[in-house]
């Protein structure tokens, strides 16, 4: 409850409730907000109703936050493996603020090899006077002493182990609730064993049917795993193909060794052979040894494994095949495949199949069992097992599914002789004998366009298509494809109808009936998203698509993630700020809500917001009508804000939202053409931008003639043998160009332009990279002060320092500047326009002395030599003469920042080589 404040009331009188403002509250400390920050808002709302009502103020306190930290320290003292008694033993200390909220004291054993939980125990603290003397501070010094073990288990070893200790708010085993732990990561245990193995046989015996195996494998894991298992291990496959458990076997030989420290090392080896089946024929095998706390034929929770893998052996195979026939019969509507593969794995695997494979589409489309036939004449060729009888020939029905596609033929060996594939199989890819399903088609979009005043999309055009002759006669289809998010939108089935202008100029199949129309309602799930429409027919009629399809994307495409907007007035009268513009934008669909924020620029945070009623905006129509709200988007609204802030500098937020308080599913347009408060030059001075400066889109990407400079010129003379810092392209270099182009088959002008830079080897990106590159804005909020926009332009300068200086050059820090060139680039990062002079037409014939230019625009503030300041332009004159040839950017006043041969350098603002100074101008006032 608040109460009387006469103090507030004189300080804010215009404030409603000044006068009784106070408050005065305490809360509970509770475990959950232990070591956590907390902060308080104080919050005005409906009477009873508290954060229910949804119609509240609120004032976060963000300058006076409380950080609830609790002091804690530990030790362990013993932390050991007992392995005669199978225990591990646990003491030390753990002293924590926090255990006065949470008294219970749990030890966990962790297991940091798995990262999982082993085992935890609750223990009882015991006295520390020891503690207590240099750990004064912490709660509970005095009683923070711990001691207990844990059984040993066969999932602990070998692996890393370390001790937490927590103190919880809970009593019960199962159940930590709020706890504060103390993990002691620099006292790790490694609970570590020796193994040592060897294969001493590895071998198939084909004639028997056999794998056979034996070895030796001695592990101190086998104390807590006596379990003892070989696996036979697939490497090709990467899996377990069988395993078996074995008794062990004695060793004397190796208890003799220098493993006869190891625990099992007189009793470790084994002798055993796994049958021959199918699934090993033609892969790598390998052995592993595997100990586990399990006597069954299944492996227990914890295992030590040997692999053996310097030990594989190969199950070979031969094979040889060839594909004498593969075509497609239109006519007889089939696939003719015929051929032979002959394959030592067919001893194993008798059954023989012919796969029709997608390659287009990666799957298989069909296939067939089909037994071999006598083939005597590859019985001369090779030797391989089945060579007298490997001859196969079949065909497939041609399906929808195979249109437009690239096929291939698999010829494979099975242990099946049914329909379907058995578990191991031996295939041969005739990858180099594929066939094209060719088809030709030929698509047109007539009108792809937003309908404003219906909300609708409408589409319609044709397409032509081959593949039609295989698909059901009105199975067309006509996509809404959404770009942005990669997936569709909508879909409708939209027969074609006749198109006898487009049979007059195609020869395909359908292309006397391949016209469409339709529409499609805009919904929100395609607001702020690029759409595209595709054409496709398919094997069915009904609305949904077939197994089978043949697509036309239209490169046409619809933005639905535009807007636009202008702040029209943006004013302030005392307390009041009142904002009045207009927003169009086509997220409205979805979006019904417009709701206007202001925003604190000074405090970076939102102050306030109002839903809004549009009105009215018929002179929008014109130049805004491909906006789905454009004859209603006009705003109006004004705010109060505290005397506090009555110097702070706002921006307007227009937002379109789902939901009437602004948030939800959001559309927002920060209204960047007016500020109230901002930093800002005087009228006549070049006025400050808080939005990136872009290049003059007419000169990007223009051509390079005689008298050029610029860093695409020194790309050229640098390919041409000719580079130097004074970089102008010359006449010798227009020669030179012109042996190239004709070299390439270009007109021999000795102009550079795109086709020509990409015959000397240079990219299109760096084209027009060169051109566009401006510095990015470095600073973005208007309420920063001056000094932040000259530390900006000074940033960006030194971002070239050590760069060559070259003429008539200003792009990015990877390349040579001039003088000129670096100051442009700076004034970009600071906000600054230059209207004088600009980094893309300074390589421009008669622009190499832009110096000139910046001196005499009337746009910056000309000062004294005693007003000199940090930021200001240093102009100078030739010596001997009244002609400008240099600018520098000062750094304090006696040292500037400029580009100079060799190099972009800090300097003193004289020298011997350039002392007379012209004048000193300044950017920002």
């Amino acid at each position: 409850m608040t109460v009387a404040s006469p103090d507030i009331a004189h300080a804010y009188r215009n404030v409603y409730n000044a006068g009784k403002s106070r408050f005065n509250v305490q809360f509970d400390l509770t475990p959950a907000i232990l070591n956590h920050q907390l902060e308080i808002i104080s919050r005005y709302s409906q009477a009873g109703k508290g954060n229910d009502s949804g119609h509240y103020s609120d004032y976060w306190f963000n300058n006076n936050r409380l950080s609830l930290t609790t002091n804690k320290q530990g030790h362990l003292d013993q932390f050991y493996l007992d392995k005669a008694n199978k225990k591990v033993v646990i003491s030390g200390w753990h002293a924590d603020d926090a255990s006065a909220l949470m008294p219970t004291h749990f030890i966990t054993l962790y297991d940091k090899t798995t990262g999982k939980e082993l085992a935890h125990q609750i223990v009882k603290n015991i006295a520390s006077p020891d503690i207590a003397t240099y750990q004064a501070g912490i709660a509970n010094a005095g009683q923070s002493r711990f001691s207990t073990s844990f059984e040993i288990t066969p999932e602990m070893v070998g692996h890393q182990l370390m001790v937490i200790s927590r103190y919880s708010d809970s009593t019960s085993e199962d159940d930590y609730g709020h706890h504060s732990d103390y993990q002691f990561n620099n006292e790790l245990l490694n609970f570590s064993v020796n193994q040592a193995a060897h294969l001493d046989k590895f071998t198939i015996d084909q004639a028997a049917g056999k794998v056979n195996i034996s070895g030796w494998h001695a592990d101190d894991a086998s104390i807590y795993m006596p379990g003892h298992f070989i696996i036979l291990f697939d490497k090709t496959a990467n899996r377990e193909i069988a395993h078996q458990q074995v008794a062990p076997v004695a060793s004397p030989d190796i208890a003799h060794t220098a493993y006869g420290s190891i625990a099992n090392a007189a009793q470790c080896r084994f002798n055993i052979s796994f049958d021959i089946v199918p699934e090993m024929v033609g892969h790598d095998l390998l052995v592993i040894s595997r100990y586990s706390n399990s006597n069954t034929n299944r492996y227990g929770s914890a295992t030590s494994d040997y692999w053996f893998s310097n030990q594989t052996v190969n199950f070979p195979v031969k094979q040889q095949a060839y594909l004498e026939n593969f075509r497609i019969d239109k006519a007889a509507n089939k696939v003719y495949v015929s051929g032979w593969h002959a394959d030592d794995a067919s001893v194993y695997m008798p059954g023989h199949y012919v796969i029709l494979f997608d390659k287009t589409a990666g799957r298989e489309i069909a296939h067939k069992l089909v037994s071999v036939t006598a083939s005597p004449d590859i019985m001369k060729a090779t030797h391989i097992t089945n060579s007298e009888k490997a001859r196969f020939n079949t065909s497939f029905d041609i399906t929808p599914e195979m249109v437009g596609h690239e096929l291939e033929v698999i010829s494979r060996y099975s242990n099946s002789d049914t329909e379907n594939y058995g578990t191991a199989t031996s295939d041969y890819w005739f990858s180099n004998q594929t066939v094209n399903f060719a088809v030709n088609q030929k698509a047109y979009l007539e009108q792809f366009s937003l309908d404003a005043a219906n909300r609708k999309i409408n589409v319609s055009g044709w397409h032509a298509d081959d593949a039609t002759v295989y698909y059901k006669p009105d199975g067309h289809y006509v996509i809404l494809f959404d770009k942005t998010a990669n997936h569709e939108v909508a879909h409708q089935l939209v027969p074609v109808t006749a198109s006898p202008d487009i049979a007059k100029f195609t020869n395909i199949a359908n292309a006397d009936r391949t016209r469409f129309s339709t529409s499609f309602d805009i919904t929100p799930a395609m607001l702020n998203h690029t759409l595209v429409v595709i054409s496709r027919y398919s094997n069915s009629d009904t609305k949904d698509y077939g197994t089978a399809t043949s697509d036309y994307w239209f490169n046409n495409q619809i933005n639905l993630n535009q807007q636009n907007g202008w702040l029209d007035s943006l004013s302030q009268d005392g307390t009041t700020i009142s904002a009045a513009g207009w927003h169009v934008a086509n997220s409205v669909v979805g979006q019904p809500h417009h709701v206007i924020l202001l925003w604190d620029y000074s405090r970076n945070r939102e102050v306030a917001r109002h839903e809004v009623k549009n009105v009215a905006s018929p002179d929008l129509a014109s130049s805004q009508g491909n906006y789905l709200n454009a004859p209603q988007a006009r705003f109006s609204t004004s705010f109060t804000v505290d005397p506090s802030m009555v110097h702070d500098c706002f921006g307007i937020i227009s937002r379109y939202s789902n939901q009437a308080d602004g948030e939800g599913s959001t559309s927002q347009l920060w209204l960047t053409n007016r500020y109230l408060n901002a930093y800002q030059n005087p009228s006549w001075m070049y006025q400050v931008n808080y939005q990136q400066i872009q290049a003059n889109p007419s000169e990007v990407g223009h051509n390079i003639g005689p008298g050029y400079e610029g860093v695409k010129t020194w790309f050229i003379k640098s390919r041409l043998g000719t580079a130097n810092i004074h970089n102008q392209y010359t006449m010798g270099d227009a020669y030179a160009i012109m042996n190239i182009q004709r070299s390439h088959g270009l007109p021999a002008t000795g102009w550079v332009d795109l086709p020509t830079w990409r015959a000397l080897g240079y990219s299109d990106d760096l084209w027009y990279g060169i051109d566009s590159y401006v510095q990015p804005l470095q600073v973005t909020n208007p309420a920063a002060g001056r000094q932040a926009h000259i530390e900006a332009m000074i940033n960006a300068a030194y971002q070239y320092m050590g760069k060559p200086w070259w003429a008539g050059c200003s792009s990015a820090p990877a390349w040579g500047v001039d003088c000129s060139g670096l100051v442009m680039q700076a004034l970009y990062a600071a906000g600054i326009n230059p209207t004088s002079a600009s980094s893309t037409h300074h390589g421009y014939p008669g622009n190499e002395w832009n110096s000139r230019d910046l001196f005499t625009d009337p746009h910056f503030a000309n000062v004294g030599w005693n007003d000199r300041q940090r930021g200001d332009l240093v102009f100078y004159y030739e010596p001997g003469t009244r002609t400008i040839w240099h600018v520098a950017i000062l750094l304090d006043p006696n040292t500037v920042i400029e580009s100079w041969p060799p190099s972009v350098m800090v300097q003193p603002i004289t020298n011997g080589q350039r002392n007379v100074i012209a004048g000193i101008r300044r950017v920002f006032a």
